[in-house]
């Protein structure tokens, strides 16, 4: 099923409609969303965190990171929007630059610096840094190849996603890591974490909920996958019987389809809807952000 088939299926065109709904004053079930962020470290104070709509999440986004820049040496942090996208737009320019001049080295540093910025760098003997010096070599070869497939209209939700390096076929290497690299290098293309996949499943059983008063089983089109948080205070499983979501494992294949429909309900979300997050000079980007901030405990 490729994305013009995908959208085309009737619950995801329903889907859709109910979605853009989300951010009008008229709509007559409102979204409100609402948690506890839990302290970092050995800390026992939490805070409060609530939203009225999906792009009242995105205007409350909040998130500290750091990371290093390799190309200066300096420690960057942040935790607002608007700062974090500075550091993003800055990633995609030297990821793209480097592709275009076949530079593998300043490729690596631009993919270290996106997954250090994430914080799922991991090291050199495991994790997601292990992968990336493996691939170093080759790697602005790989991260095109990549970008051709994914950018592909004929792209679908299959079984399997490789490429062909050196007579060999590769897997495509996807994780909350890669993800993040892919949003940068690919267009159309979001970030799906554990949050975000948590998110959207929540939004899914709203949807099922308030579409039929008598519980159905959740639809394979519109069943999202959400991912654990490393804390035990915090659930990010949506399920509610007999809505019930799966968990991400370390399959490729299925973070790979997660992300492809949610990048295709994303985009026609923000190019073809009448919704706030048009004004935004990237409007999935935001909504991303927005989805992140409710997907953090649900």
């Amino acid at each position: 099923m490729n994305k013009s088939e995908y959208l085309n299926q009737p619950e995801v065109i329903d889907f859709l409609a109910w979605f853009e709904r989300l951010d009008h004053d008229d709509n007559p079930s409102p979204f409100n969303h609402k948690y506890e962020i839990e302290t970092r470290g050995r800390g026992t104070t939490k805070t409060p965190w609530a939203c009225t709509s999906l792009y009242n999440a995105y205007e409350k986004y909040s998130w500290r990171f750091s990371y290093t820049d390799l190309f200066t040496d300096k420690k960057i942090k942040g935790t607002s929007y608007s700062v974090s996208k500075k550091a993003l737009d800055d990633f995609q320019n030297r990821l793209h630059d480097s592709i275009i001049r076949n530079c593998n080295e300043t490729c690596y540093k631009a993919c270290n610096m996106i997954l250090d910025w994430g914080g799922v760098l991991g090291s050199e003997k495991k994790g997601n840094k292990k992968r990336l010096l493996e691939l170093k070599p080759c790697l602005t070869k790989h991260l095109s190849e990549v970008k051709s497939i994914f950018e592909s209209n004929e792209v679908t939700l299959g079984k399997k996603y490789t490429i062909v390096e050196n007579k060999n076929e590769t897997q495509i290497a996807m994780n909350a890591g890669f993800t993040k690299i892919y949003s940068l290098l690919c267009t159309d293309f979001i970030i799906y974490d554990g949050r975000v996949g948590a998110a959207l499943s929540l939004l899914v059983r709203y949807f099922l909920q308030q579409k039929n008063p008598k519980p159905s089983l959740v639809p394979e089109s519109l069943s999202f996958y959400y991912g654990q948080a490393r804390n035990k205070n915090v659930n990010r499983n949506p399920s509610l019987d007999p809505y019930i979501f799966r968990a991400l494992s370390n399959s490729p294949a299925v973070h790979i389809r997660n992300n492809l429909k949610a990048n295709w309900i994303v985009s026609e979300f923000s190019k073809n809807t009448a919704s706030k997050f048009k004004d935004q000079n990237n409007p999935s980007r935001c909504i991303e952000a927005a989805l992140f901030m409710i997907g953090y405990k649900v």
